[in-house]
């Protein structure tokens, strides 16, 4: 008998799965399907995952940074910005596309090209200071000090103009925060460097007078700022006569300003010209009630003659003014060591280093103390903190 197999589509020859049904060459045929598909799409994502050619990146950075140079600012952007995308490890990349973007005004977008620049080339001080350029333009006040501080404290310096910007906008960073004393010593550091740097005259007023910023030039106080600032430089380039003319026109025409007073009765106590000095503190005082630095600079004169009453008289009127300041418990501590009272002056002193650590003063006071105790190895520590602290204080 002829057996002949018939054609797979007249034979109905099933699996059962449940109760379906499914020709066995038809399930075949979808797997076999199914396979090819996988093996194909693996395959293309295969391809897509793979960098592309040098020749296609180099391409890309090539045409970069002629978009650059010809001031094709648009185009350049998207260029470096494709390339980076493909070469992301591209430092020089990061840093035409950063200052692109900064040139743009794009703070925030540049701010994290420098971020990426930083990470790639942690040694290199001009990322940090353009890093901090971009977040003092979005007030970012916190991290502006961050990195404009890393900037001007690493050992391989920036160039000088970027420098110079640093060194000026962490000056301006420290006005908003209050910081007024930090602010003036960044600028005093500048000005030995650069004394005639764009605007920092009219820094170094409005840090004289604590305000947050630099006034705009028909502001009220504007007038002031600037005969501050004329006051500033001369006491700086020695020139007393000019300093103590530009105070006295300062008070004559705005006797109301806060820190006028103050400022003229620094200015005064360098010279040696107590009285006066005092005469100038007591008028801040009167101006400006709300404030404790005046009754600590009257402390620091009544120490000076020795008046130990009227010293801890001052350092109380000015804790009950500003609680958290270190120098009125330095004050107290060292009225303790006029009266030789070593052990009731390491309190107030600890609680004075607690709060400044920074403190030269402070750590020297610790150190007199802790010798007249004989207790050597912290005599010892603080005396190392005090030549630590010193030189920071210094100007570069």
């Amino acid at each position: 008998m002829e057996c002949r197999i018939r054609d797979s589509v007249d034979l109905p020859i099933t699996t059962n799965y449940g109760d379906r049904s499914l020709p066995l060459h038809r399930s075949f045929v979808v797997v076999l399907d199914a396979l090819v598909l996988g093996i194909l799409l693996l395959f293309s994502l295969f391809l897509n995952a793979q960098p592309p050619p040098r020749s296609d990146v180099s391409h890309l950075k090539r045409e970069a940074e002629k978009a650059d140079a010809a001031g094709n600012t648009d185009r350049a952007l998207t260029l470096y910005a494709n390339a980076l995308a493909r070469a992301p490890e591209w430092t020089e990349g990061w840093w035409k596309y950063g200052g692109l973007l900064y040139e743009a005004r794009r703070f925030s977008d540049s701010a994290q090209a420098f971020g990426r620049l930083v990470r790639l080339a942690p040694e290199n001080p001009r990322g940090f200071a353009l890093l901090g350029l971009c977040e003092y333009e979005e007030q970012d006040w916190e991290n502006a000090t961050v990195h404009l501080q890393r900037a001007l404290a690493a050992r391989g310096r920036p160039p000088e103009p970027i420098l110079q910007a640093a060194a000026y906008h962490l000056g301006l960073v420290f006005m908003r925060r209050r910081k007024s004393a930090a602010a003036l010593l960044v600028f005093k550091r500048l000005f030995y460097q650069k004394p005639d740097y764009p605007g920092l005259p009219i820094a170094f007023g409005a840090a004289e007078l604590n305000l947050e910023e630099i006034p705009k030039a028909d502001s009220a106080v504007a007038g002031a700022v600037s005969i501050a600032g004329q006051a500033a430089i001369a006491i700086f380039e020695d020139r007393k006569n000019d300093a103590d003319q530009a105070f006295r026109t300062l008070l004559a025409q705005f006797p109301n300003q806060p820190y006028v007073h103050l400022d003229y009765g620094v200015f005064l106590e360098s010279q040696h010209r107590d009285e006066e000095a005092a005469a100038a503190f007591l008028a801040e005082a009167k101006t400006n009630p709300g404030d404790a630095t005046a009754w600590l600079w009257l402390g620091r004169i009544a120490l000076d003659r020795e008046d130990i009453v009227e010293a801890r008289a001052d350092a109380l009127r000015a804790r009950a003014l500003d609680p958290s300041d270190p120098l009125t418990y330095l004050i107290e501590g060292r009225c303790n060591m006029l009266q030789r009272q070593w052990e009731q002056a390491l309190g107030p002193l600890r609680e004075a280093e607690k709060r400044a650590p920074e403190s030269s003063e402070v750590h020297y006071a610790l150190a007199s103390v802790f010798s007249a105790l004989n207790h050597k190895t912290e005599a010892n520590r603080e005396r190392q903190l005090f030549l630590q602290t010193s030189k920071g204080e210094q100007p570069d």
